[in-house]
């Protein structure tokens, strides 16, 4: 399926009843603008409501440098003025009746709701992500939108975390709140609140938020690596190729053997702290995407992951005094470092299995030579 088609379906299951085309026309309920076009989207944004679209580009990550901020700051300015509905050729027709995703939307936020829509790269865990605004492009919600097994098992996954999370008291910390979950005509709707971002408040890549990451881990406690319940999902891994099961099994024997009496300290972590996942405002750190989140994992997993996302790649060991800023050194940073790379390995092998898995297995293979080259060998 080309790039253009998965989004047409993608909004063709928003809009149940209406029929979803290219090209442009007269008579539709909702016309969408492919950014930057239908070759390459990035995102779909509502045509003919250029406050709506101007808000939806609104998003200030951590990942975005100073000169990228100004490329925002003025595309924005430029969507907003109705350019592009000029400049953006590629668009989406919605034509036809029928209850939306946006009427659904309104009706639970109380407000009248137009949306722009995401869909990530095409892999197993692949969703529209819906940004729901006002036509004023006022930010009411952010909607994940499960239409697999995989992504509904992730989106639930996430509205049990932040049900968890909503219990604790962050000083550093923000994070979306559950406006609703539920089942809409097929689909699964994660209804998360917008987390404030804005184009003044940045800092370097470079810049790890330890201090939040050392918040989120929480109260921490110790016990034997054997008898913890991070190391028992290592038992029994399911993968299709009996090779890769075999050194992945090789690979955990070995750290067994070499850690599993040393007492480890666990704690929580997000899963997927990266730049792209997170921003700075007024001095908190706002985090999104929490599909990952696990409260009992080796404390200091968030920080090996931020690192390695931003620059360690998948060839190389990761050094364990990335773990320095957490009190960790000598042993316990190498048994923590090893834990990180088993468990990521683990995560990528079970998602580049099938067909949609693929984009996934160049790392996924990459981790696993990594792993079995190093298990139990770093201490």
């Amino acid at each position: 399926m080309s790039s253009g088609a998965a989004w047409a379906d993608a909004v063709a299951r928003l809009w149940p009843d209406a029929e979803v085309g290219t090209g442009s026309g007269t008579g539709a309920v909702r016309e969408f603008a492919f950014l930057p076009n239908a070759e390459r989207p990035r995102l779909l944004l509502p045509a003919g409501v250029p406050a709506a679209a101007a808000g939806a580009l609104r998003r200030y990550s951590h990942d975005l440098g100073a000169r990228q901020r100004v490329t925002r700051v003025l595309t924005t300015a430029a969507v907003r003025a109705g350019l592009a509905d000029r400049a953006l050729r590629d668009r989406l027709l919605v034509t036809g009746a029928g209850e939306s995703v946006e009427d659904r939307l309104g009706a639970l936020l109380g407000r009248p709701v137009v949306v722009s829509v995401g869909l990530g790269s095409e892999r197993a865990n692949r969703k529209p992500i819906l940004h729901a605004l006002t036509p004023r492009g006022e930010p009411l919600a952010f909607v994940k939108v499960g239409d697999s097994p995989m992504a509904r098992e992730l989106i639930a996954g996430e509205a049990a975390a932040l049900g968890r999370l909503a219990e604790r008291s962050f000083h550093g910390l923000r994070v979306p709140q559950v406006l609703h979950h539920g089942e809409w005509r097929g689909l699964d709707l994660l209804v998360l609140s917008p987390l404030p971002t804005g184009p003044l408040s940045f800092r370097s890549r470079r810049d790890v938020p330890v201090a939040a990451m050392r918040e989120l881990i929480g109260e921490t406690r110790r016990v034997p690596l054997a008898e913890s319940g991070f190391w028992s999902r290592f038992g029994d891994v399911t993968l299709e190729d009996p090779d890769q099961g075999k050194r992945l099994a090789d690979a955990v024997g070995r750290i067994g053997e070499t850690y599993g009496g040393d007492e480890v300290e666990f704690g929580a972590w997000h899963g997927d702290w990266t730049p792209w996942n997170m921003a700075w405002h007024r001095g908190a750190v706002q985090l999104w995407d929490w599909e990952r989140y696990d409260p009992e994992v080796p404390a200091g997993l968030d920080l090996l992951h931020y690192r390695l996302q931003t620059g360690g790649g998948y060839d190389t060991w990761p050094d364990p005094a990335i773990l320095t800023p957490l009190g960790q050194a000598g042993r316990t940073s190498a048994i923590t470092t090893e834990l990180y790379v088993l468990e990521l390995t683990r995560r990528y092998l079970v998602a580049a299995q099938g067909d949609l898995g693929t984009p996934l297995r160049a790392q996924a293979m990459a981790l696993l030579d990594l792993l079995y080259a190093n298990a139990g060998r770093t201490a």
